[in-house]
């Protein structure tokens, strides 16, 4: 199988870091232009730093998934400066060649990787999944299966063109279903068979994604989920090891392989469990339960910036229990916001006013968010406080109600009497339903710091990876 040199950073070659920063850092927000996205670099650091604090305390290990933002500079934030070991989980191929030079730094340190190529394997991925790996090592890249006939793609390639044995992920579906295979189907017994007689895989560990947890309204119904999610993938692990007739499966039982959960909402969940809210040492239990025959990991990807779907879901109580002061999940806890421009105002188009701005699909994506009916809340900015549409409170604000593929129209939800006027021109900062989406036309986010003296400044330019 001939290498494929047309890789992702030769297709869709970046712009210039240094170009880019001379171009932006030192500007005020205001003075950029529209559309644009900002990540607060503060509110990511916070965000990473619990989760990582969170696995640590619960004895779990932590697996950052970078489809979110596809930059090298917020990976080295999930996974902490003082790492031992770079486990990622990344959707594209684009992602994992764009982190190749960190990740080649991370191996001149000795620094232990792991990262997985986040969809099940198709074996057009096999030649730059094997490139990278020879670059990084034997162990380094993992792949995903839900079928044997991935077990034997992986059988045909050659140990000089990937070397070492190829770490295998077992991806479970416990009732989103998206990719994965019930616990109890026969295509998951067949993929252990597979495995267990292939000479270039071996079993790197099983893994779920429940992102029926995007529902959840509550911090007790995010617990319910995260238990839901480990103990559907324990059972496909058992019921996987039983057939497969490995050395790890002991009397039905698994001998620390690892189970890999998450969705952002129940990997943000299990921070309440250190926080000992209601509910909390039940969950403590299980985990130390299952930990005693296998190595539990979660993963998530849009904790770090975080949007409106999350807030959404409620999975944190607003402040901690331990420090009131300590917010968990508000908008100040919302790393990323989209800026844009007024383009136009209509005061008196109907029962509410509208405004139109130059963003609307192409720049927010089209993601529903099940509490309010809209696209991107306008925050109060430029100023520290104002008029901001809450889901959960007032309702009273600008959204974005509707969107074409460049326009968006603003609307007033609430009483006229409270109406926040907007002139032509005026800069607007909104936060997204799904930062994952609305990042995606962008090859850049303009970075600025609320930590530092002045927190619409922009500090840096993060170039983000494009392509597949």
């Amino acid at each position: 199988m001939a290498f494929n040199n047309f890789t992702a950073p030769l297709q869709y070659p970046a712009p210039s870091p240094a170009a880019l920063k001379l171009q932006f850092v030192g500007q005020k927000i205001a003075d950029v232009p529209a559309p644009a996205t900002i990540i607060d670099v503060a509110v990511a650091r916070r965000n990473c730093a619990l989760m990582l604090e969170t696995a640590e305390k619960l004895g779990l290990g932590f697996r950052a998934h970078i489809k979110t933002h596809k930059t090298t500079e917020l990976s080295k934030l999930q996974v902490g400066d003082d790492a031992l070991s770079v486990k990622l989980v990344a959707s594209t191929l684009a992602e994992i060649e764009g982190l190749l030079p960190w990740l080649l730094e991370c191996k001149s340190q000795s620094k232990e990787i792991s990262i997985l190529y986040g969809l099940p394997l198709s074996p057009s991925a096999i030649p730059r999944l094997a490139a990278v790996s020879r670059l990084l090592g034997p162990g380094t890249v993992g792949v995903f299966a839900d079928h044997p006939a991935h077990i034997k793609y992986l059988d045909q390639v050659e140990e000089t063109t990937w070397p070492g044995q190829i770490p295998v992920f077992v991806n479970v579906d416990i009732g989103y279903h998206r990719e994965g295979v019930a616990a109890d189907s026969k295509q998951l017994a067949e993929i252990g068979y597979a495995l267990a007689a292939s000479q270039r895989a071996h079993l790197g560990g099983m893994y779920t994604h429940f992102g029926s947890s995007y529902g959840v309204s509550s911090p007790a119904e995010a617990l319910r989920d995260l238990g839901i999610e480990l103990e559907g993938l324990k059972k496909g692990a058992v019921e996987f090891l039983k057939c497969s007739s490995m050395p790890d499966a002991k009397n039905g039982q698994a001998s620390k392989v690892v189970l890999s959960i998450g969705a952002s909402p129940t990997a943000t969940a299990a921070q309440n469990i250190t926080e000992n809210t209601k509910g909390a040492e039940e969950y403590r239990a299980l985990i130390q339960s299952i930990s005693e025959s296998f190595d539990v990991e979660l993963h998530a990807g849009v904790y770090p910036l975080m949007d409106m779907q999350q807030l959404a879901t409620r999975a944190r109580p607003e402040t901690s229990v331990a420090d009131p002061t300590k917010t968990l999940l508000t908008f100040k806890d919302l790393g990323v916001r989209t800026l844009v421009e007024v383009a136009s105002v209509y005061p008196d188009r109907g029962e509410k006013p509208e405004a139109l701005i130059a963003g609307g699909i192409i720049v927010m994506g089209r993601e529903p968010c099940k509490s309010y009916p809209g696209w991107g809340v306008v925050s109060a900015w430029p100023h520290a406080s104002g008029q901001v549409y809450d889901p959960e409170g007032s309702k009273t604000g600008w959204i974005i109600g509707r969107v074409s593929q460049e326009h968006g129209n603003l609307v007033w939800e609430g009483p006229r009497d409270k109406l926040r006027e907007l002139t032509i021109g005026e800069k607007l900062l909104v936060w997204p339903n799904h930062a994952c989406i609305a990042g995606v036309n962008f090859g850049y986010y303009l970075v600025v710091d609320s930590d530092g003296a002045d927190g619409d400044q922009i500090v840096d330019v993060w170039v983000r990876f494009r392509g597949w």
